[in-house]
């Protein structure tokens, strides 16, 4: 029987690897304040759009759209799922960020188009985190 290769994803043991309901951006009207006023971080397969709050309970909450352009519901469901995935296994770049900055934080992973391998998408959501780390550690909270 052949050895199974350890992860490249669980160096840490105290690490989860879970995405929990309450983590996941819902309600039109966030979606709304979301699109209105916030930056956006782009890289060739995914866009991430992010908006601070001041001292908002220091939350992290996250969606992800697949818009219609890309296709069918199924291509859709599909590229959001890898989106999702991608973010579940890399969230801790990013998670314990509101202690840090003492700001509560929301944003919205958006593909560009269907043929985002999870490769691909791993290595954006990867790349937009480690960006968005950086924007936030190194300017002063806003508002």
């Amino acid at each position: 029987m052949r050895e199974k290769e350890p992860s490249n994803h669980t160096d840490s043991p105290d690490r989860r690897f879970t995405l929990s309901k309450s983590h996941i951006l819902r309600g039109r009207r966030n979606f709304e304040e979301l699109f209105s006023s916030s930056s956006l971080l782009t890289s060739k397969e995914v866009n991430l759009r992010y908006r601070t709050y001041p001292n908002a309970d220091k939350n992290v909450l996250v969606g992800f759209i697949a818009p219609k352009k890309i296709g069918n519901a199924v291509k859709r469901i599909r590229t959001k799922r890898l989106l999702r995935e991608a973010y579940r296994l890399n969230q801790h770049i990013i998670t314990e960020l509101p202690e840090i900055t003492e700001m509560g934080l929301h944003y919205v992973f958006m593909a560009k188009h269907a043929n985002l391998t999870f490769d691909m998408a791993e290595r954006s959501v990867t790349d937009l985190l480690k960006q968005l780390r950086s924007t936030l550690t190194s300017k002063p909270s806003p508002i």
